[in-house]
């Protein structure tokens, strides 16, 4: 059984893109960051280039790509990006690349899924209890592979949604009053764990939410 320790896990919310700043659902859209973007990414590896990291995680989606890269550019250690596509976005579905005033004009049958509960997805997408789910198994997985590694911080680059979504999860919240999180583009969050409990959920506590430039 590996000792017990109390992990830090950095949660970064990667740098805008032209669809953040325009407001429109991004979802599992493979686009790249904007020049703001790139910009937030370099002051997050700042932030993070004094501290000892074990083990960066990110979603393999370019933006989250990107952002991760710029972290591992600063770091003074040698950092392999742990690649996974269970910390993408909530998939939006037909709804993509849209703002809420074209989902709602194009789509006003079918928009559940902002007032009926957690059951309710997009058009072709995904729910967001179906959403969480993937969420808390990604980060049950995640705390399993970095119990035998060497002491540390571990870093997770992702998005709004699956950040949002882990935090509820970890604070018992009810995933309807995620938007109470506010989570910024380029943000830093942190929470702390116990590596090796049998109960990760049970020791997990949120240490920092939302720290931005």
């Amino acid at each position: 059984m590996s000792e017990l320790m109390v992990r830090r896990l950095w949660l970064v919310r990667h740098g805008a893109t032209v669809w953040n700043q325009e407001q429109r659902f991004c979802g599992q859209t493979d686009i790249g960051l904007s020049s703001q973007g790139e910009a937030q990414a370099q002051w997050l590896g700042e932030q993070l280039h004094t501290r000892s990291i074990a083990a960066l995680y990110a979603s393999d989606l370019l933006r989250a790509q990107q952002t991760a890269a710029m972290i591992t550019q600063q770091s003074p250690q040698s950092l392999s990006i742990k690649s996974s596509s269970a910390w993408r976005e909530i998939s939006f579905g037909a709804w993509e690349g849209l703002t809420y005033a074209q989902i709602a004009a194009r789509f006003p049958d079918q928009l559940a899924f902002f007032t009926g509960g957690v059951d309710a997805a997009p058009p072709d997408g995904e729910s967001p209890a179906a959403f969480a789910q993937r969420v808390l198994m990604a980060f049950v997985q995640l705390t399993h592979d970095v119990s035998s590694l060497a002491a540390g911080d571990i870093v997770l680059v992702s998005h709004g949604g699956a950040l949002r979504a882990l935090l509820c999860i970890v604070l018992h919240m009810p995933l309807e009053y995620q938007w109470q999180l506010h989570i910024e583009p380029g943000s830093l969050s942190a929470l702390d764990f116990v590596n090796g409990s049998e109960d990760v959920l049970a020791t997990t506590t949120l240490t920092l939410l939302n720290y931005h430039a």
